[in-house]
């Protein structure tokens, strides 16, 4: 596995006269520019199409889709969808598995039971409820809500990741500058942020299992219904 260290770079300008009247302004300027670079890698880790940037979790080489159920309405989530999503993880990346998940999925994690009549039980584990832990569970493992999913019913609502096996580097960690030259005849200066960073699934394809039957791999998501 290679890895390049592809350049995001964010540029803000601000007007001299703001910079002079505002208490703190480069303090509150370096927040943001981390906020939203955290935001755009945490993007390319899910999303991202490997030319440039990350190649991410939904392009992986080793990425495996479970299919709908047969009639399975549109838009929905059902227990079957969770319980084969689980059977086509490897077992070596269950101890270190999450979910990751678009919110627009929590009404029906929050509804969803298995079983019939008297003896259904229900599937989701919310946090601070019967976990008493700061996420809900599945299949006892962590239910992380992120932006980077898709909406409910589509493919990369709901993620499952051993995140162990995503390899990622940085180098130097991100690097702040600021010139006056670029703007000066508007007065202005810029602030440049710069990471060089890549990352991509440490496997490289799904395994079939000693038993054969279906593939198993680290990364798992569910088809659009």
């Amino acid at each position: 596995v290679s890895l390049t260290a592809n350049r995001l770079t964010m540029a803000i300008r601000a007007t001299q006269e703001l910079l002079d009247d505002t208490t703190s302004l480069e303090t509150w300027l370096n927040l943001i520019a981390d906020q939203e670079m955290a935001f755009k890698i945490g993007d390319a880790l899910v999303n991202g199409l490997g030319a440039g940037m990350p190649l991410g979790m939904m392009q992986a080489l080793s990425l495996v889709t479970v299919s709908a159920e047969a009639g399975q309405a549109a838009a929905t989530l059902v227990a079957l969808n969770v319980l084969k999503m689980w059977a086509r993880l490897h077992v070596s990346c269950r101890t270190n598995a999450i979910w990751i998940y678009d919110q627009s999925i929590e009404p029906a994690l929050q509804t969803m039971t298995i079983g019939t009549a008297g003896a259904q039980l229900a599937v989701y584990t919310p946090p601070g409820g019967l976990s008493s832990a700061p996420y809900g569970t599945l299949q006892g493992r962590p239910m992380i809500p992120v932006e980077f999913c898709q909406q409910l019913g589509t493919t990369g609502d709901l993620i499952l990741v051993d995140p162990s096996t995503i390899l990622s580097a940085m180098k130097q960690g991100m690097q702040a500058a600021n010139s006056i030259h670029v703007y000066f005849l508007s007065n202005e200066q810029v602030f440049r942020f710069v990471i060089r960073m890549d990352a991509r699934s440490w496997w490289t394809s799904s395994l079939t299992p000693k038993s054969a039957g279906n593939t198993q791999t680290n990364i798992v998501a569910l088809a659009t219904r």
